[in-house]
């Protein structure tokens, strides 16, 4: 240390080592949902990601937010051009994550010698990873890659078999993608939308109109929503389009490139204000369901953003770990203190929370893809759930964690503020919370709620017949009869504004109820697996907020969890008996009949 450095041994540096193997959850939870026979293939990946991560895509994610994309409209003879330039760090990092086979993985047999397609659950624990980095490029251009190689298989098949090929390329040779969704007239409410599509009598179509919130505008490819000439107003008369940027001769599209959004996160990505003019386009799928295709991407991003949310968490968990534990204050270590640990504690808790949240809805993809229609009938509401629950915790998460490393958290040398900044765009991304509130309405009045009740039911029954926290088996048993009575209640109120008031909080409710059930319901397997009941107490501590702060302090405040504070933040094991006081306090709190299980 150079005399010019005093006190530098005081600050605790960033963990830049491995992210990986300090991830209990991630580590148990990926091979639990995989399996053994695709375990020694995923743990090598995960591995890999575990080291690259923080020594490779974590500079380049840094870089690229510090050099922010610049439009170049002109050339020096005054000719149209409209070229994006990037730092070669944000290249960098899309080739280092695409030849990874982070969007391959998902599309094509071979990657890493699998005989199938790899499963969406794997591809999730691999993204999480990389997320817990780089939200800005691999949350959204790599997202879209993936999204749209999606919507493409299942809408059109023979766009599918041209162009998906380039779009899961890993070699370097890949085609990048955007989705135009967003106008002037149209945010949320896409049905205002005034893009006009024109039919060109070949079987290809002209497209015209100005799309305000244009992400990854330099993009190879765009899905673009429009509406066919002559089509009736509202959603159901928009129609979806693939828009190439260069035409088959290699000259340039007809649209135009006004300028790149000056944005609060997300720096790195350039988002745009676009113009088509007459722009070449094809038809995707069947013209009527433009809006239903363009949903399938939507909830793959959706999907995508549950898993971009719980990295985030758990960056935000582990940055706060590892600063508490390096650094000293009034006399002893900072995670020594019981209000830090309380801290850390509700961050752990989200983190854990939120991977396992992300894996549910990526494991339930797998299987409703395969044809599981109880699987396909949950998804529809736990989808828009989970994406909104993670965006909502996420921005908590991040705040907290900045507090933690305090001042320092505060400058853009660490990775809080970028962290903070980049996660609040997910709750904007793919619909808000008022919209998503809406779309759960919109769903159970189609039909959707059987399928998340039974999913629900079906695990916490399962608790509740036995082990480490069996007493949440009927907090979660009797927090279901109340949600099915109180939306009961609101569906029979006739007046449709008041009807619409206590969407949000409902919304919040299901998601916490989805989630609580998948975690005792792990809690239990990871107590048989490995005798800890560290997961059974963070379960315990997550379902006390079906009942506000005061359920929550029972909980919490109870002094007995902290002799083993350090396996309950870290890892490690805790005895069985931990978790199972923990729930149990937790069914007290809430009256359920939980409470009454005897030893």
């Amino acid at each position: 240390m150079l005399p010019s450095d005093p006190g530098v041994q005081y600050i605790p540096a960033a963990d830049v080592e491995d992210w990986y193997l300090p991830d209990e959850h991630l580590q148990w939870l990926t091979r639990r949902t995989v399996g053994e026979a695709l375990w020694p293939v995923a743990q090598g990946a995960l591995r890999e990601l575990g080291t690259m991560v923080p020594q490779v895509i974590e500079p380049l994610a840094r870089t690229a937010d510090r050099h922010p994309p610049v439009l170049h409209p002109y050339n020096g003879r005054g000719e149209r051009i409209d070229e994006i330039e990037f730092h070669p760090a944000y290249g960098e990092l899309e080739s280092r994550v695409l030849g990874f086979g982070a969007v391959r993985a998902a599309y094509a047999p071979g990657w890493r010698g699998l005989p199938q397609r790899a499963p969406r659950s794997l591809v999730t624990a691999m993204l999480y990873l990389i997320l817990e980095s780089d939200q800005a490029i691999t949350g959204c251009p790599i997202g879209m890659m993936d999204a749209a190689a999606r919507c493409l298989e299942r809408n059109d098949p023979a766009l599918a078999a041209r162009f998906v090929p380039g779009i899961i390329d890993d070699t370097g040779q890949h085609r990048t993608v955007a989705m135009f969704l967003t106008e002037k007239a149209g945010g949320s409410d896409v049905g205002a939308n005034e893009t006009v599509a024109t039919p060109a009598g070949d079987g290809t179509w002209r497209l015209s109109g100005e799309k305000w919130f244009a992400s990854c505008a330099h993009s190879d490819l765009i899905l673009v929503l429009a509406r066919p000439a002559g089509a009736p107003p509202g959603p159901r008369g928009l129609g979806l389009f693939l828009m190439p940027r260069h035409l088959e001769d290699g000259t340039r599209n007809s649209y135009v490139i006004y300028r790149l959004k000056e944005k609060f996160g997300t720096r790195a990505m350039a988002s745009a204000e676009v113009g088509l003019r007459d722009a070449f386009a094809w038809q995707v799928g069947a013209l009527e369901r433009g809006l239903p295709q363009m949903m399938d991407m939507v909830n793959a991003t959706r999907i995508g953003i549950a898993t971009a949310t719980a990295g985030a968490m758990r960056r935000s968990a582990f940055e706060a770990l590892t600063h508490a534990r390096g650094r000293s204050t009034f006399g002893r270590r900072l995670d020594l203190h019981p209000l830090m640990r309380d801290t850390l504690a509700e961050l752990v808790v989200d983190s854990v929370a939120g991977l396992t949240a992300a894996m549910g809805v990526a494991e339930l993809s797998d299987r409703a893809d395969s044809g599981d229609h109880e699987a396909a009938a949950a998804l529809r509401l736990l989808t828009p759930l989970f994406k909104m629950h993670g965006t909502e915790r996420a921005r908590v998460c991040a705040t907290e964690a900045m507090e933690v490393r305090g001042g320092n958290g505060f400058v853009e040398d660490w990775p809080d503020a970028r962290l903070l900044r980049d996660v609040y765009v997910h709750a904007i991304w793919e619909g808000s919370g008022n919209v998503i509130a809406l779309d759960v309405q919109r769903a159970i009045e189609h039909g959707a709620l059987p399928g998340y009740l039974g999913d629900t039911e079906r695990r916490a029954e399962g608790v509740s017949t036995g082990g480490a926290v069996a007493p949440l088996g009927g907090v979660l048993l009797d927090a279901l009869q109340r949600l099915e009575a109180q939306l009961d209640a609101v569906n029979g109120i006739d007046d449709a504004d008041a009807r619409q008031l206590p969407l949000r909080r409902i919304a919040r409710r299901m998601a916490v109820l989805a989630i609580g059930a998948r975690l005792a319901e792990q809690a239990n397997q990871f107590a048989a697996d490995t005798g800890s009941g560290r997961l059974g107490w963070i379960a315990a501590r997550y379902l006390s907020r079906l009942g506000g702060e005061a359920a929550l302090a029972e909980v919490a405040d109870d002094a007995s969890w902290l002799p083993y504070a350090e396996a309950l933040l870290h890892g490690g094991q805790v005895p069985l008996t931990v978790a199972t006081a923990a729930a149990r306090r937790t069914a007290s709190a809430l009256g359920a009949p939980g409470a009454l299980i005897p030893a």
